[in-house]
């Protein structure tokens, strides 16, 4: 598979950007900022943002790292199918993306919709993943009440969406830039109504309960205590779930990454460099995510 990149003399302070066909059907764009050589961290970001979503952190993070956002399937400039928005359709593109581009192992960062898509290409593909970042996270959506309650809403949306409504769906708990803002809605604007309402069903499905157990990948989670969607007895899930975990908690709401996310740097950065807290111990002999197509 083949990819259309930015120039290759840009520099690792700045954004790279390309295309990706995937075999799976939609052509994925991405951006990518650092040092090509360097720990590779991907990121996925949530439910009808895309890669800009991750803008502060990309910028707080050293220039070590090499940071790859993508925009998921039916979002930012990446291609919008009619179907096929389940997080395993998600977890298949991610497989095929990496394979595409020869990333064998990353450090994986998913935000809300992009953590569950995290937690399952952790337990399926145990071998690409060194360590796990989830941000405003849990194990399911099941008895969610603030979600059940946007579906009659989301089901009804139609193109073009309202651009008061995106911003109001959008809006953080804490203060962020105008400017911010105003690349947040345009990205959610990119998202037509058949996305936003397949997305939705498909999320209001989530039960990762049974393979949290299976993610071996030590793991950080990231929890802001103002959230409004993801409860503390969700994070405790989260702890008791996947063998080798912690919880970061900051002063933030559904969004850290966007109110602070310096913060969320700094707290990615310390968890990889530092040991893991217990031994992770993959026993299964093969993946099939190991194999290459």
């Amino acid at each position: 598979m083949s990819s259309t990149a930015s120039p290759a003399t840009r520099g690792a302070d700045e954004f790279r950007f390309g295309r990706i066909p995937l075999g799976t059907g939609p052509t994925i764009h991405y951006a990518e900022k650092g040092e090509k050589a360097g720990p590779l961290v991907l990121f996925l970001h949530g439910y009808v943002d895309s890669w800009r979503s991750f803008t502060g952190v990309l910028d707080a993070l050293p220039r070590e790292y090499r940071a790859v956002a993508l925009d998921l399937r039916g979002h930012g400039d990446s291609d919008k199918p009619e179907c096929c928005y389940a997080t395993e359709d998600f977890v298949q593109d991610l497989l095929l993306f990496m394979d595409a581009l020869e990333l064998n192992k990353a450090h994986l960062v998913g935000h809300s919709m992009g953590s569950f898509i995290a937690q399952s290409f952790a337990a399926r593909c145990p071998g690409r993943v060194e360590r796990l970042i989830l941000i405003s996270s849990a194990a399911g959506t099941a008895g969610n009440a603030i979600l059940r309650e946007f579906k009659p809403i989301i089901d009804a949306l139609q193109d073009p969406i309202d651009r008061n409504f995106a911003a109001k769906f959008q809006a953080p708990c804490n203060p962020v830039s105008a400017g911010f803002m105003e690349t947040i809605v345009s990205e959610t604007m990119k998202v037509p109504a058949h996305v936003w309402r397949s997305a939705f069903s498909e999320l209001l499905q989530v039960n990762q309960g049974p393979i949290l157990c299976e993610v071996n990948a030590p793991t950080l989670i990231v929890w802001g205590n103002q959230d409004q969607i993801f409860t503390r007895r969700d994070q405790e899930a989260l702890l008791s779930g996947i063998p080798d975990s912690r919880l970061e908690e900051l002063d933030a709401g559904h969004a850290p990454h966007w109110e602070k996310p310096k913060e969320v740097a700094a707290a990615l950065k310390n968890f990889l460099v530092c040991g893991r807290s217990k031994a992770a111990v993959n026993l299964r002999s093969s993946s099939p995510c190991e194999q290459r197509d």
